[in-house]
């Protein structure tokens, strides 16, 4: 980091034994807060690190590394797009130059969570839009192609605020999307879990939580089909970790 405010915000182990991670500076870069990409070797030390945006502020909400060895890196830009904050997808080489980059996204805000490479080369990428859907903020995939072109997008979620901050690929090739929702549930805020098919329709949906307010920070595919999905609670007093496991269904 440097003088000013610096956040990581995802890490993959990469294919050379090292690491990369992703997140936002605003130590560097062309303006405001930039999404900034580290690469390290295997002891964490710097091997190289690249910032990408522009005049106003990016976000970075997540990485992985493609098919290729290079990045991808899924989050939100003021600088570019149809209004407000828009989803914003780059794509770089091994060595972090930008091969290009997509926004997505209406006349409110839209920022992504969440990326998956998926089994045809493309991205999903899930988070939040208040441009289209039901209500105030809803779930939102965006799939596209191995160039970031939009093939589909589906919004989920009721009248009040639903947010989505997991995605991963299902083992039918269909998509689970975690987050919370303040429209469905058993209290104000509930984690909330999302089954799609391979064209984002929805199959099932489930909340869980009490009274209190609970919220998914992530969302983990688990080796039997399953899904575990971490974040917090308050149902049961103060804030606590929250960790639930689930089946297929």
């Amino acid at each position: 980091g440097g003088t000013n405010d610096d956040g990581a915000r995802s890490i993959v182990q990469t294919s050379d034994g090292g690491y990369a991670i992703a997140g936002d500076t605003n130590s560097s870069g062309a303006g405001g807060y930039d999404v900034w990409l580290i690469k390290t070797d295997a002891d964490g030390d710097k091997i190289w690190s690249r910032t990408y945006g522009g005049a106003r502020d990016e976000q970075c909400g997540d990485m992985c590394q493609t098919n290729d060895g290079g990045y991808a890196m899924a989050g939100a830009t003021n600088s570019s797009g149809a209004g407000g904050q828009d989803v914003w997808l780059v794509k770089t080489n091994s060595l972090g130059s930008m091969q290009w980059s997509n926004t997505y996204g209406g006349t409110g805000d839209e920022r992504a969570q969440s990326i998956v490479q998926t089994s045809d080369g493309g991205y999903a990428m899930a988070g939040v839009t208040s441009s289209f859907g039901a209500g105030a903020q809803d779930f939102w995939l965006v799939k596209t192609d191995a160039s970031g072109n939009m093939q589909w997008s589906k919004t989920y979620g009721g009248a009040s605020n639903d947010f989505a901050y997991g995605v991963v690929q299902a083992t039918d090739g269909g998509y689970a999307i975690a987050g919370y929702t303040s429209s469905f549930g058993a209290g104000g805020q509930d984690m909330w879990l999302v089954k799609t098919d391979t064209a984002g329709n929805m199959q099932w949906n489930k909340t869980f939580g009490g009274t209190g307010t609970e919220m998914a920070v992530c969302l983990v595919r688990s080796s039997d089909g399953g899904y575990a999905i971490p974040g917090y609670t308050t149902s049961s007093g103060g804030y606590k970790a929250y960790l639930v496991k689930t089946d297929a269904s």
